[in-house]
Formats: C-alpha cells, sequence, structure tokens
C-alpha cells in the first residue's frame, strides 16, 4: 500500500523542555526545524534529547496540531508539540504494530520504520499553549517509531509504503486506546 504523505517539518531539540523540570515549568532549549536528516537504524536524530532512547523518534499529525490550535483560537506554531516528525495524509494511530517505509518521490532513498506505540500528551502541553491542549490531544498525540533500516528522510511530497492495507481513517480521529493490534 502506498501513501502520499507529506512532511513540513523535522525538528530537534538537544534539551527536554518537560523532564526534569518543575511541574509547568517550560523551558528555553531552542528546537531545529531541519530539512533532511539521515537516520542510523536503532537511533533518533542526530543531536535530538531522545537520540539515544529506546524509541527515539516520534511522529505528529499535522492535521491534528493545526485542529488543536483551532480549538484553542491560538496561532499555528508546531514547534510547541516537541514532536520531531510533522507528516500530513494520514492517522498516524494506524501504523501502531507496522512496518512502513518513507521514500523521497524524488529519489526513491527510503528510511524503514515500526510503528511502536501511540506518543501521549502530556499535562505540559496545557503549559506551553493553553489549558485544554491536553484533552483536545488525547488519542492522537502521535507515534513513537523505531528505526528498522536506515535512511535519508526530508520534509517535503513522500511516500509512505506499507505491506499492510487498510481502509486510511481521518487524521484527525482520536483512537479511545490506540494500543498494538492482538497478537503483536
Amino acid at each position: 500500500m502506498n501513501i502520499d504523505v507529506n512532511i513540513s517539518h523535522i525538528y530537534a531539540s538537544p534539551e527536554h523542555h518537560y523532564f526534569t523540570r518543575e511541574k509547568f515549568d517550560v523551558g528555553n532549549a531552542p528546537t531545529n526545524d531541519l530539512d533532511r536528516v539521515y537516520l542510523k537504524e536503532g537511533k533518533g536524530i542526530a543531536g535530538d534529547r531522545f537520540e539515544f532512547s529506546k524509541y527515539p523518534i516520534t511522529f505528529i499529525s499535522e492535521e491534528v496540531m493545526r485542529e488543536v490550535c483551532s480549538e484553542l483560537e491560538l496561532s499555528y506554531d508546531p514547534s510547541l508539540f516537541r514532536r520531531n516528525v510533522v507528516i500530513s495524509g494520514l492517522n498516524l494511530t494506524q501504523l501502531i504494530g507496522k512496518r512502513f517505509a518513507i521514500a523521497d518521490v524524488s529519489t526513491d532513498e527510503s528510511v524503514v520504520f515500526e510503528g511502536v506505540e501511540h506518543c501521549a500528551p502530556c499535562t505540559w502541553m496545557n503549559a506551553v499553549m493553553k489549558k485544554g491542549a491536553f484533552g483536545l490531544m488525547s488519542g492522537r498525540g502521535g507515534l513513537r517509531v523505531r528505526v528498522i533500516k536506515e535512511g535519508p528522510l526530508k520534509t517535503g511530497n513522500n511516500t509512505l509504503i506499507t505491506e499492510d492495507n487498510f481502509e486510511l481513517l481521518d487524521p484527525c480521529e482520536a483512537l479511545p486506546k490506540p494500543m498494538f493490534p492482538k497478537g503483536s
């Protein structure tokens, strides 16, 4: 199954804004907006705070972020969400438990990921944006992934390739318990 997707941002930040801080103390570490990264197997984005963690990369739906900002009457700023890859064109919770590649449409270079688990929002979202952000993101906070096969990832038009076939859900639809499919 091939799905046309767009990656509008790839972010990396060298420090945490939430972990190791007092409750609702928002940090000021820079958030770097990158056009292209090379991802190594089992690692995250070079220089990111989660580069060497168990699940080093997080994806988030641009459609969800725009809806959250609209509901909260905030200007759209995707860097506030503190996820690595901002992608549009599909519901990310459908990739939990699945392997998929993202290929550059101009070169066919790709990187292979495994969708590991839902990236639940934290209450920090209320502090950095506005009260209600945490609730609006529930069940659609993003996707934690693991790099299975290294390769380049770039902003712009890409193709998501998976051997799994499924009906595409609305990217903004929240799943009540976005967990691994049974038997995984």
